[in-house]
């Protein structure tokens, strides 16, 4: 039977190990601390559906090697020069938007990422590295912030545009045929809702003169013959 004899400072070595390492070697980390504790070869195989013979040969590094035993061997550098090319890659396409490459959604996701990479790009990467990679950089899955567009107009301009509605209403008013109705709480908006998508984290910035407060918004339909009105409140 093989057993693993811990000191306090490699069980803490180990504790730490697992929370910096990826998942496939903190679960070794994981294997050499339940042997520590006791428990067999088997028994962890079954707790973590994994071979014996798999366990075994991880506790036998361990002991061979320490945590340089728990490390995958060393591969070709290839690999890691496609994942650094994928990752660039990815930088670029997220700093513009899905429209700019004739895709109908408004954020990116990993879906459509790996998609644009292979179709594109001829770059296979799986979700997980992708996800990896894209923490790696700096970007966080989250709804982009409400901004009020560039184009949009002036506080001044819109006040003249529903001034010109409400003159149109008033002609109108003082045909008695003329009818009005009220739509209250009608919860119509101006403003899309928005999916999350990955953004670098920060952005934008949080000073609170990039940020604007969602306005509440009631529209009033009048309706004449064939022609309908329809007057705005953004308060």
């Amino acid at each position: 039977m093989i057993r693993v004899h811990l000191t306090k400072d490699q069980r803490l070595e180990l504790e730490k190990y697992r929370g910096q390492s990826s998942s496939q070697n903190s679960e070794k980390a994981f294997i050499v601390l339940l042997n520590s504790d006791g428990n067999s070869a088997n028994a962890i195989a079954k707790q973590l559906h994994r071979s014996s013979h798999t366990v075994r040969l991880w506790l036998k590094r361990y002991l061979k090697k320490g945590l340089a035993g728990l490390e995958r061997n060393s591969s070709s550098g290839r690999p890691r020069d496609k994942r650094k090319e994928c990752m660039q890659i990815s930088k670029d396409i997220l700093a513009k938007n899905p429209n700019e490459f004739n895709y109908p959604d408004q954020t990116w996701g990993i879906p459509l990422i790996r998609y644009h990479l292979k179709s594109v790009h001829q770059i296979d990467v799986s979700e997980d590295t992708l996800l990896r990679g894209l923490k790696d950089l700096g970007y966080s899955y989250k709804r982009p912030s409400k901004t009020v567009s560039p184009k949009a107009p002036a506080p001044a301009e819109k006040k003249k545009a529903v001034s010109v509605i409400i003159e149109s209403i008033q002609e109108l008013m003082k045909n008695k045929s003329c009818e009005i109705f009220a739509c209250d709480e009608s919860h119509f908006s101006t403003e899309p809702y928005l999916v999350k998508g990955w953004f670098k984290k920060r952005w934008p910035p949080s000073d609170s003169k990039f940020q604007q407060k969602r306005r509440l918004h009631h529209v009033w339909v009048f309706k004449l013959k064939n022609k309908a009105f329809l007057l705005e409140e953004i308060r």
